[in-house]
């Protein structure tokens, strides 16, 4: 089945012996930001002036993506007040063991020094990584115009952090990060992560 934007995301997010290429914090936030731009790009969500509000409908069928959208029709949140929520509702685990169970990825219960463990998920759905890396690239240079998923994915993706690994063999990735700046300059979803990524690094103890 073809993935979510969460799901594309994630791949991106882990190299190749399956360790998070950004911080939990990070990764957390880029997954809230995902799952709504998901919604939204369904038709689900739409901003009201500075709210996030739930747009009715049929059932999206993914059980996660409909929680949420349950949650926000009863809420009245921005779309950063809905990352800094969304963050520490364990969704990256959930997703992930739920990519772990389709064989997209595979679990490495890793132990760093002997000491602290960690668990890592290496990529088993190459050809999708691939393929997510690749139109991500794409559509930070000029020469095509990316579509809207392609776009939101880039967006979300720079905004958590990743624009250095996915964009440092393709040339200077300063400059294709601030192409996608520019080119999604109206993705509020991306914004939001972005906010609530900048936030998370200020309040950490130096």
């Amino acid at each position: 089945m073809p993935e979510t934007l969460v799901e594309e995301l994630l791949l991106l997010a882990h190299d190749i012996r399956g360790k998070c290429r950004i911080a939990p914090a990070a990764m957390d936030h880029g997954v809230a930001g995902a799952l709504l731009s998901e919604l939204s790009l369904a038709g689900h969500l739409k901003v009201d002036g500075s709210i996030l509000v739930a747009i009715d409908g049929p059932p999206v069928g993914d059980p996660i993506l409909d929680e949420l959208r349950s949650q926000i029709a009863v809420s009245s949140r921005t779309p950063q007040e809905w990352v800094a929520h969304l963050s520490g509702a364990d969704l990256t685990e959930r997703l992930l063991a739920r990519m772990l169970e389709r064989g997209q990825v595979e679990v490495d219960r890793h132990r760093s020094y002997g000491l602290f463990a960690e668990t890592w998920y290496p990529v088993r759905d190459i050809v999708a990584l691939w393929d997510a890396h690749q139109r991500v690239v794409d559509a930070a240079t000029p020469r095509m115009a990316p579509d809207r998923r392609t776009l939101a994915l880039g967006a979300l993706a720079e905004a958590a952090g990743l624009g250095k690994v996915l964009f440092a063999t393709s040339g200077d990735w300063r400059v294709l990060c601030a192409r996608m700046r520019a080119t999604s300059s109206d993705d509020w979803a991306a914004e939001a992560v972005r906010q609530a990524v900048a936030t998370e690094r200020r309040s950490a103890p130096v």
